[in-house]
């Protein structure tokens, strides 16, 4: 993932870096209520061209390797989503996380692509460890994590404004010297 060209696949699914021409699909999906419930609510059109702006296509040069890449089914080339591999906002930890459309949820993606995504941090990138947040109250989200192999570890509060007004955040934590891949999940590329 060190270049536009660069995509991680598993089994059903790839990422691939987003594009300009992708602003479409990410403000229908930051716009949906039921997507953004726990992700700090709906975002116009201007904070979906931020979010892409800022967490994608600037944050690729500047920290190679990670990123918010956009989620794509490889049966069908439909875009369901968005997996990341970046920082926490505002702070130094490293996060897997994610977001899909409502259409592509209980499929198992996000544990999927969330697996594959912790075994590039760790194996290609040696990253020594890999964080995850979610909201409290999301304990689908919660499962997912836990079920990708990390370890709830408490509670966060953060106060970059990105996230703040959120509240005490459940905390996970994988560590590449005891993280191992759930099952035959991962499809290295």
């Amino acid at each position: 993932m060190r270049h536009a060209a660069d995509t991680l696949e598993s089994a059903r699914l790839f990422v691939r870096r987003f594009t300009p021409e992708d602003l479409d699909f990410l403000a229908v999906l930051l716009g949906s209520p039921e997507v953004t419930r726990f992700l700090g609510g709906v975002k116009d059109r201007a904070a979906a061209e931020s979010t892409l702006r800022v967490r994608a296509l600037e944050y690729y040069d500047q920290h190679p390797g990670l990123g918010m890449w956009a989620t794509v089914e490889r049966a069908t080339g439909r875009t369901v989503g968005f997996h990341v591999l970046n920082h926490i906002w505002g702070e130094p930890d490293i996060q897997v996380g994610y977001a899909l459309a409502a259409e592509a949820w209980g499929r198992g993606y996000a544990t999927e692509m969330s697996v594959r995504l912790l075994h590039y941090g760790f194996e290609e990138l040696g990253l020594p460890q890999i964080v995850a947040i979610t909201n409290l109250d999301h304990t689908a989200s919660q499962h997912v994590l836990l079920k990708a192999g990390l370890v709830r570890r408490g509670e966060r509060t953060f106060t970059h404004p990105a996230l703040a007004g959120q509240g005490p955040m459940a905390w996970f934590e994988a560590d590449r010297a005891t993280w191992r891949a759930p099952g035959a999940i991962v499809t290295a590329s």
